[in-house]
């Protein structure tokens, strides 16, 4: 976000680039303008993004209880309602990474839309249709997670209200192309993945999802995707996704409110699932289909007590105490780990063997020891920031009291600082090679890039040109022509920068001017030096000549 001109003030030319241009490969034009708020207000400050964040967090916890009110007419399981949202552990991601908003914002829109449609079928006034239609484009403008929603609404009107199914469908038809609109939009920013799942697959990724949403789950940013699987694995993901949409069916009589809380887990879950998304399970995709499941545990724990005429309540209520702190304590735990990015990865190589923790890790590494080094005084770290970063890396080290000594001397170079700097290193190595390790068939030519740079630092430039090379490999099979040309540009220019230092200038002016073909093929500044380096080289060579 620091880096994103759309943001930084509220003009018209913003405005426009917002609505009509994709950003970062996605297309949420709400979702940006909720940023751009933000920097009205606060400008680039950290904690004005966290706070706004929270705040959204806190408008959906409150739909929840209205949307759970409106269903159930019964107060107290409103009340469980928001209190089970607001503990649950799945949220963390959510609110806490600044960039995942677009759950949060799709959210706040999804639920009030549905306030609407409740209102129009119950008063049978066409302004809540509007309200409620205008709403959910906002919704879909926030993510088009939402897309599914539509479903919600159709589950209500046939098992709640028992409206026949040819009226159902006939005022779905507007919010069914009012997101076939948003997803050609959203389809023609992202670029497709090469992934291919298959019905096993995808039955893993449900069950997984319907885990996390027990609360019970571990919480971490990447898990290991489930794999494709054999046919009989097939057959048997057929079967499972199946009958976990025809099951709830069985229910629609007895249990009308049950059966549209499992659907709308169901259907909001949906879209996440369908996408060839490469991480089919996020603890975000969760944040709307736990709306739903929030309400459905609330009438749960408050069914239990039934029996209990005199102390129904009470019951209950402690019922629903012990889920949500079992829930916080979980959404605690899982909080302290998001102090700085070092502690969100280094706790996730904890949780999870993706190769895609390792790779942030270790790019964590890579920078910060960068940023320690002598005579880069345009990346150097705040003193603050240096002795807090050093504490915690350094927490359990008898070093560390020398470190913080040293830090504050204007020349940054001591013997415990230079020892601080190559553990680092070593560190940022490690990582790189466990998530080499576990990399796999995905595509990442980051990882060799970054490789590549820690070669680099170290003098290995032979080592550097073969990771740089590895990673021009690599970013041929991207599917995003962006984002290839991004990797290329990087690669290419890094490959002139360790043949100019091996002193090959010939091969370094080659590569130095495709990258910047590439560059501006891409439209975008990808290497601000790249011009300049290339006419340095080019002087260099006519002196050599």
């Amino acid at each position: 976000m620091a880096s994103n001109a759309w943001i930084q003030g509220i003009t018209w030319e913003h405005l426009r680039q917002i609505f009509s241009k994709p950003y970062y490969l996605n297309y949420s034009p709400l979702h940006l303008l909720s940023y751009m708020l933000d920097h009205a207000i606060g400008g680039l400050n950290a904690r004005a993004f966290h706070l706004s964040s929270n705040l959204w967090a806190g408008i959906v916890a409150g739909l929840v209880y209205l949307v759970a009110l409106a269903l159930t007419q019964r107060r107290a399981i409103a009340v469980a309602a928001g209190v089970l949202f607001v503990a649950h552990p799945a949220h963390v991601e959510a609110v806490a990474w600044i960039s995942s908003r677009k759950d949060l914002v799709a959210a706040a829109f999804a639920l009030p839309s549905f306030l609407a449609y409740l209102k129009y079928r119950r008063q049978g006034a066409l302004a809540w249709y509007v309200v409620s239609l205008f709403l959910f484009v906002c919704a879909l403008l926030g993510k088009l997670s939402v897309a599914a929603f539509p479903a919600v609404l159709l589950s209500v009107d046939l098992f709640i209200e028992r409206r026949p199914f040819r009226d159902s469908i006939l005022d779905k038809i507007p919010f069914l192309l009012a997101a076939a609109a948003v997803a050609m939009a959203v389809q023609h920013a992202q670029p497709g993945t090469g992934v291919q799942p298959d019905s096993s697959m995808r039955a893993q990724a449900l069950l997984q999802g319907v885990w996390l949403l027990s609360g019970l789950g571990t919480y971490v940013l990447y898990r290991v995707p489930p794999a494709n699987g054999s046919l009989p694995a097939q057959i048997v993901g057929a079967i499972t996704l199946a009958l976990a949409f025809l099951l709830p069916l069985l229910l629609r009589k007895r249990y009308p409110l049950a059966t549209v809380l499992i659907y709308w887990m169901l259907f909001t879950y949906l879209p996440t699932q369908i996408l060839p998304f490469a991480y089919p399970v996020t603890d975000r995709y969760l944040f709307l289909p736990s709306a739903g499941a929030a309400i459905l545990i609330a009438c749960l724990l408050f069914k239990a007590t039934d029996r209990l005429p005199k102390w129904n309540l009470v019951a209950a209520v402690a019922l629903v105490a012990v889920v949500s702190l079992v829930w916080l304590k979980k959404t605690v735990d899982y909080l302290s780990e998001w102090q700085d990015p070092r502690s969100v990865w280094f706790a996730a190589t904890r949780k999870s063997q993706d190769f895609h923790v390792y790779y942030e890790l270790g790019w964590e590494y890579l920078d910060k020891a960068r940023r320690f080094e002598a005579g880069r005084k345009r990346h150097d770290l705040p003193i603050d920031e240096a002795r807090r970063y050093a504490s915690a890396v350094w927490q359990n080290d008898s070093r560390l009291a020398a470190l913080l000594t040293e830090l504050p001397d204007q020349q940054r170079d001591g013997p415990v600082e230079k020892a601080f700097r190559d553990y680092l290193y070593a560190q940022a190595t490690a990582n790189f090679d466990q998530a080499l390790a576990r990399k796999g068939d995905h595509v990442a030519p980051n990882l060799f890039l970054s490789r590549g740079l820690l070669f680099t630092e170290k003098e290995d430039l032979n080592s550097a040109k073969t990771e740089f090379l590895a990673a021009v490999d690599d970013a041929s099979a991207l599917q995003s022509s962006d984002t290839r040309l991004e990797a290329l540009v990087s690669a290419h220019y890094n490959l002139a920068v360790v043949e100019q230092r091996l002193g090959h200038l010939k091969e370094a002016l080659s590569w130095i001017t495709q990258a910047e073909a590439e560059q501006e093929q891409l439209g975008r500044t990808v290497v601000p030096e790249l011009i300049e380096g290339r006419k340095k080289l080019e002087s260099m060579a006519e002196q050599f000549q």
